[in-house]
This record gives C-alpha cells, structure tokens and sequence, in this order.
C-alpha cells in the first residue's frame, strides 16, 4: 500500500487490490511543487493571491509543457507532473525559479508567490492519467523540506543531472522522510547563493524605469506649482490628445491601430480620481488629472491610457488594467479633507505586477510647497543614478 501526497491531499492505493490491477508502470522524473506559506498569503489577501497564482501558473505550465513534462495533479497552490527525463525536469525546475523570483524584490506588498519543488525519479504506476507509488510521495516530500526559492531532489536524480545542468549543488545528507521507509539522500540546489549578485543587479532602476518616473514627476511637480499659483483656467485637451484618449478609450480597436499608436513610446494610464473631499470642487479634480495627461502626451516617449468605469484601486484591478490597456505604469489619486485642509494621495504602481512605487500625499494648500521641493529633490537625485 503506498500513500500519494501533494501536500494538500493524500491518496491510497492497495497495489494488491484488484481495482489497482489494470495500472501500468513506467519510470519516470517527478516534479512536484508548492507555493511557499500560501494559507498565510490568503488569509492576508485572498483576492490578491489568488491573481498572482493564475498568473504564476501561465509561467509554470508554460515552462513544463515546453520541456516535455506532463501535469498530473493540481490541488489548490500545488503542481505534480511526470517528465521523461530527469534533465528536463530539472531544467523545468530551474526556469520555474529564475522566472517566478526575479521580480520580488519589486514587489511592494506581502504577497509573493514563492515555490518549493522536489524532484524524485524512479518506478511510478499509472491508472486514469493519475501517477502512483512510493516514488511520487517522495517527489511531494522532498518538495517539503525545500528552501524557498530552491530545488531538491533525491540521489537517484542528482546522479543524473549533476554536470548536465548550469547550477550547483550541496548534499543535505541522508533524510527520513515523512512515511517513507527508507532514508533517502537528499541534495539541494544553491540557486539563491549563486544568483543573489544578480538579484543586487535587478532592484536597481533600467535606464527605461528611470526616465518613465522622471516624467511623472515632472508631471506632478507641474501640477503643484500650477496650484501654488492659483491659475483659474482649465486646461483643455488639443484635438489630437482627444483623439489619443479616446482611441484607448474603445479597447475593442484593432491590433494594428494600437501597435502604431504606441510603438515606441510607454503606456501610462491615468485613472479618473476619486473625490472624497468636503469642498473640493469636481472642475478642480478634472484640472488635476488634465495637467497630468496632458503632460504626459506632450512628452514624446509615453502617451496615456484613460481606462472608463475606475476609481478607487487595489491591486488586482491595477494588474488588470494594465492587460486591458497595455499599461506599463497605472496613476491613481484619492483627494479627501484632513483638518479642514484638502490633500491628494497620489498612487504610481508599476501596473503589471501591481507594485506600488509612489506613494505621495500631496498638499493642496495653494502656499504650501515642501512637497514641491521634495519632488525637486527626488527627481535630481535620480537624475544622477
């Protein structure tokens, strides 16, 4: 009898009943994997984490079924699949890793996905496309033990791949497994120790990341000081802005039209801002969000997406606004009254893993410029990087 585990569910097969007679068998690499403290992430967010998982999976399962490998088993944040080679499963195991944490660092919130996997190979049953036997309990056991962010796998596997994959290994020595008679050796990948220099690398801001957040703050530095000024006028749309506007407004609009549209340039989207203010006029809150757009249009490197129907964001929807209108960068605002005195929280996420880069609240007092100086500041200080 040999139980089957993915960490979320467990099977038993009596391989000497007769219902487990009609089951063939093979050898074959099993990979298995789990996301790191996931009750923890949707107890937090559920929402949240559940998009990230979806997300995540398009990565994955895109990853395994490019290297052969075959998912058997979903159940909830884990994968279990079947590949015929060992190699494959372990440079699946690999991609899976570098792709899924090469962003964290960028990631503002808590909820990261972050995955366990082990990998076993051995003698497997099969039976209804489903896999069984001791060699996939291991592969779910070893996932088990795994470091974040890191592969183990069994001796057996470690043999195999050792000196044909671009990664190093360190022995964990001899485990007792969870339900598993025999202790099994155990080897480790070091995958974090050898890309953390690369990891240093790419929380730095690309030349590309740096000038699109020096527009923005030149945009917002500019709404400051229109209102320090007190200008009385609306800013007014040019006929080719509105057209621009309206052409992301209609997200219907062919293929074709968008790539000319916005070849070369970067996408921001401005999002309608929400007043919650006592006496903050709504003519004052469009001239808020038109000194942004207009702005941005005039700069030649970026043009704005004006997504209809929002308001308030979380996360989620700002991901999914940047699908729907190919946003890189999401702008949201909230103007709300604070001891009779009306501010801006101003929002800049990086839209499409919906991390938050820019958090301001903005005095709207038409004498009050420390944020203005503060943007100043900021916006020299990455000048110079």
């Amino acid at each position: 009898m040999s139980e089957i585990s993915n960490n979320k569910n467990i099977f038993v097969i009596d391989e000497n009943n007769s219902s487990s007679k009609g089951a063939t068998r093979k050898m074959a690499a099993i990979f298995a994997a789990d996301v790191v403290g996931y009750s923890k992430l949707m107890a937090s967010n559920e929402k949240l984490t559940l998009f990230r998982l979806k997300e995540t999976r398009k990565i994955t399962d895109k990853i395994i079924s490019s290297l052969h490998g075959r998912i058997f088993s979903t159940a909830g944040d884990s994968i279990m699949a079947e590949f015929a080679s060992p190699v494959d499963a372990m440079e699946a195991a690999i991609s899976i890793q570098k792709e899924v944490t090469k962003n964290l660092d960028q990631i503002k919130d808590s909820i990261t996905i972050e995955f366990r996997i082990g990998i076993n190979l051995g003698d497997i049953m099969i039976q209804d496309n489903n896999l069984y036997g001791d060699n996939v309990n291991i592969a779910a056991r070893l996932e088990s033990i795994s470091t974040p962010g890191e592969i183990t796998i069994s001796e057996k596997v470690y043999q195999e791949v050792h000196n044909k994959v671009d990664i190093s290994f360190k022995s964990l020595g001899e485990k007792k497994l969870k339900n598993i008679t025999q202790k099994i050796k155990v080897y480790e990948s070091l995958m974090f120790q050898k890309n953390n220099q690369d990891k240093k690398i790419s929380i730095n801001f690309s030349k590309k990341y740096l000038i699109v957040i020096a527009v923005i703050i030149i945009c917002i530095v500019t709404m400051i000081f229109y209102f320090n000024n007190k200008s009385s006028d609306n800013i007014q749309y040019t006929e080719s802005s509105k057209s621009v506007l309206e052409n992301f407004r209609t997200t219907e609009n062919s293929d074709s039209n968008q790539t000319n549209l916005n070849q070369g340039k970067t996408v921001i989207a401005v999002m309608e801002f929400q007043n919650q203010s006592n006496n903050y006029g709504i003519e004052n809150v469009k001239t808020l969000k038109s000194i942004i757009d207009r702005n941005l249009i005039s700069n030649q490197s970026a043009v704005v997406a004006t997504p209809q129907g929002s308001e308030n964001l979380n996360p989620p929807e700002v991901m999914l606004i940047a699908t729907e209108s190919n946003a890189s960068f999401v702008i949201n605002g909230i103007i709300y009254t604070e001891d009779g005195n009306n501010f801006l929280n101003l929002k800049i996420y990086e839209a499409k893993r919906g991390s938050l880069i820019i958090n301001q609240k903005i005095d709207l007092a038409p004498n009050n410029d420390s944020f203005n100086k503060f943007m100043q500041k900021f916006s020299n200080d990455i000048m110079k990087k």
